[in-house]
């Protein structure tokens, strides 16, 4: 019986100092808020597959706004004007256009699909009521969180290459814009309306 006792105090105590799975630390929400006067940008990255693969948003001037690598997620704020940004991945450049508005975020997943035998950079662009709205504090949650303007290593640098192949990267990719149809450059293009707002964000 005391035995017992014994071993019923030595559970107990153990139990009492081992974390419970259902005490994880609360989602920080205010990290994907916009600045005053500002929108914001969020750039995510968190698919298993491409752990080992690096995602780089740059613009046309050919200098880097975020590189992103593993499980990660960078807020790049920027001013209510319009923005065109190129994301290089798997050797592949998308060309994506932002209208963003004071007040409000805009999400970008970025991730790969698989074409023939090789991976393809894939973007989801995240509005207000679709099921990427819905998803997507399942992509952040976890997720290293960071500003894309304390990135030393990529913001406001060139990229890690020849100026060259960046130029031809950006030419590529706009004549892969130009050459659409009006159904997948919207798919590729988030307005105003699209960004989330303080209220939206929230509800996460």
């Amino acid at each position: 019986m005391r035995c017992f006792l014994v071993t019923f105090v030595l559970l107990t105590a153990c139990a009492s100092t081992t974390p419970s799975l259902t005490t994880a630390p609360p989602f920080d929400k205010t990290a994907f808020l916009a600045p005053e006067g500002q929108a914001a940008v969020v750039f995510i990255q968190n698919d298993k597959q491409d752990r080992k693969a690096v995602f780089t948003v740059f613009e046309s001037d050919m200098r880097c706004v975020a590189k992103l690598r593993g499980r990660e997620v960078q807020v790049l704020p920027v001013e209510p004007a319009p923005y065109i940004f190129y994301i290089l991945g798997y050797d592949n450049t998308r060309r994506i256009e932002i209208y963003p508005e004071a007040g409000r975020t805009y999400f970008v997943r970025l991730h790969s699909v698989q074409k023939a035998v090789v991976a393809a950079i894939e973007i989801t662009l995240v509005r207000r009521a679709t099921q990427a709205h819905r998803q997507v504090r399942s992509w952040l949650e976890g997720a290293r969180v960071s500003n894309a303007k304390d990135n030393a290593e990529c913001y406001g640098m060139p990229l890690d290459e020849r100026k060259n192949r960046t130029q031809r990267r950006l030419n590529e990719a706009n004549g892969d814009w130009k050459n659409a149809d009006d159904v997948t450059r919207d798919r590729y293009m988030l307005i105003e309306s699209d960004g989330l707002t303080q209220a939206d964000i929230e509800l996460f």
